[in-house]
């Protein structure tokens, strides 16, 4: 395929598609015509024609110039289908107002017309093969260009986070020719973290669109198809599409996954205030700690500070999918602390408090449950809070 390459074509595809819609017209109406004639030779034989017979007209002149005249389209049709996503692909720009790039509804737009012309011209073969190179498309080339897109990193986002801007910022406030420069480079990196942001993005959307035109082109078989075998053939090579979305889910999930990586050591002294925190209480400190903010308040704060601003600028699923990576590492290391520290009742009856502040704040971030992550710190705390280990048997019977 030639999607993606920077050489312009030999020809227009743009003037190819007049020709696809006629020689797809002509390849119909044929099929109509052969259809037609044998319905016919079966009426003047009574109702019945042996299969010698008409594989013999099958084989005729006229059938055979229009096996060739649906090459002929299969051809123009991969032709148009690479070159113009690969045009798709090097003319790719941030939208405004959009969350994804243009390349992503402009390929999608070309791969469904596509896809409904492949299903048009009634031939199992023509179909299969054009279906076929249409995830061909998708799960190389257009994959390609989303890697690429991922492959800046999450730093490119994290150099416009609120700390590093406002550092930018001060400089650019400063005047002389060192703030032109700071004002450029602050430019300069919000247009980076839009287009990373875009590229996550594209990849979640991708995946999302690869499964709709999955069924949507499904749901036209039986209207094309009457054979049973001819659709799940057709059926089959449309199922290749599953995999391609996986893949595309996969390559979103890596790029969150190493941006939870990177934001984790912006918590790090938040967590390092969590292992000098002391858990053995007396009556006096525990009321303290009650009107207190103390280092939940502090985590949650910062936690909100490093996500909050990226928000605007993802998907919900890409947002809260980065939350819960990140909060699947910070209550690692949450338990991994608080597992090495001494505690009293009082303290089991704090570590209570605190997790469930963390887990009442924490469901107001997103629409997912966040309970479950916090189900081995709420153990912890309950058994911890207990005045006798005789207590355990009302919460987990005698048994």
């Amino acid at each position: 395929g030639a999607a993606g390459a920077g050489a312009s074509p030999p020809v227009d595809p743009r003037q190819v598609e007049s020709l696809l819609e006629e020689l797809l017209r002509m390849c119909q109406l044929s099929e109509e015509y052969l259809a037609f004639i044998l319905g016919r030779m079966r009426e003047a034989a009574g109702g019945g024609l042996s299969a010698a017979r008409e594989t013999s007209f099958r084989s005729g002149a006229f059938s055979v110039a229009v096996r060739e005249l649906l090459g002929y389209y299969v051809a123009l049709e991969e032709y148009y289908m690479d070159e113009t996503c690969g045009m798709a692909v090097r003319i790719d720009e941030l939208v405004p107002g959009s969350l994804t790039s243009s390349m992503v509804d402009d390929v999608f737009y070309i791969l469904r017309k596509c896809g409904m012309r492949a299903l048009a011209a009634g031939s199992v073969q023509a179909a299969s093969a054009l279906l076929a190179e249409l995830n061909n498309v998708l799960a190389n080339n257009f994959r390609n260009a989303l890697s690429a897109k991922l492959a800046a990193g999450p730093a490119k986002l994290l150099a416009a986070a609120p700390d590093a801007a406002g550092a930018q910022a001060s400089s650019a406030a400063a005047g002389g020719p060192a703030s032109t420069a700071a004002a450029a480079a602050a430019a300069a990196a919000q247009t980076a973290a839009a287009e990373y942001c875009g590229a996550l993005n594209n990849a979640d959307v991708s995946s999302d669109y690869v499964g709709k035109l999955r069924a949507e082109l499904e749901g036209y078989l039986n209207d094309v198809f009457g054979v049973a075998g001819d659709r799940e053939r057709v059926r089959s090579v449309l199922a290749d599409l599953s995999k391609t979305a996986g893949d595309f889910r996969q390559a979103n999930t890596r790029a969150l996954e190493q941006l939870s990586e990177a934001i984790l050591p912006r918590l790090r002294p938040v967590l390092d205030e969590v292992a000098s925190v002391s858990y053995m209480l007396s009556d006096g400190e525990y009321a303290a700690r009650e009107v207190d903010e103390g280092w939940t308040h502090r985590l949650l704060t910062s936690l909100q500070a490093q996500l909050g601003w990226m928000q605007a600028g993802m998907t919900a699923n890409n947002y809260e999918g980065l939350l819960h990576l990140l909060l699947d590492k910070l209550v690692a290391r949450l338990e991994a602390t608080l597992s090495r520290k001494q505690f009293n009742q009082l303290g089991g009856l704090q570590l209570d408090r605190d997790t469930r502040m963390m887990v009442s704040a924490l469901s107001e971030l997103t629409s997912r449950t966040v309970r479950d992550k916090f189900s081995r710190l709420s153990q912890m705390a309950l058994i911890l809070g207990l005045e006798a280990v005789e207590e355990l048997l009302d919460y987990w019977g005698g048994g």
